[in-house]
This record gives structure tokens, sequence and C-alpha cells, in this order.
């Protein structure tokens, strides 16, 4: 038996924290786009691919909220979920490639010890 605080239909947490994580991703994005505006170069590049990586996680969260009242909502959440993993993979992918290339001009080697 499940306690009704922890139910899902039954609980008011579980829309609470649906829009919870809809407002930290509208916070967050609003920092990426302040960043994007601020900086120039490869960070201007990795504040971008950010920003539009928490569009695609408030539209994910959007339609989470809106499958509640609709299902057939519920696969536009899978969908911004993707688009928002695929950014995320793209910017660790940046982001591993800058440090490797910071460690070289360090003469270090990535696996930690010097070259």
């Amino acid at each position: 038996m499940v306690l009704d605080l922890l139910s899902y239909t039954h609980s008011i947490f579980n829309p609470l924290l649906k829009w919870i994580i809809l407002v930290l991703f509208a916070l967050a994005t609003y920092f990426f786009y302040r960043s994007r505006s601020i900086y120039g170069g490869k960070l201007h590049l990795v504040a971008t691919l950010l920003l539009l990586g928490g569009c695609a996680g408030i539209l994910a969260s959007v339609f989470r909220i809106a499958g509640d009242y609709d299902i057939a909502m519920k696969w536009a959440e899978s969908i911004f979920f993707i688009a928002f993993a695929i950014i995320t993979l793209v910017i660790a992918l940046i982001v591993r490639m800058k440090f490797k290339n910071a460690l070289a001009l360090f003469g270090i080697d990535p696996t930690g010890g010097q070259k």
C-alpha cells in the first residue's frame, strides 16, 4: 500500500515537482541566455548549446505537465528529452576536446602523467 503523500495520482508533490522542474529549467535557460550575450568565442558556442538544451528541457517539462491532461502529449516530452540528451552529449564532447587541447598546451598527458 502506497501512502497518499507518495501516490502518483493523489499526492500534491507530483504536480508541484513538475512545476518546480519547469521553473528551474526556465531559470537556467535565462542564465545561459545572459551568458551567451556576454561571452564570445568558444564560451559563446557552449552557452548557445546550453541555451538550446535549456529550451529543450523547458519544452519537455511543458509537455510532461500537459501529458497529465492529454496523454497524447507524452510523445513530445520524450522527443524533447532526447533532444536535450543529444545537446548535452555534444556539449560534453566539445568540452572534453577543449580540455584535451588545454592539457596538450601544458605538456600534460590526459591520463595524468607528464609527457
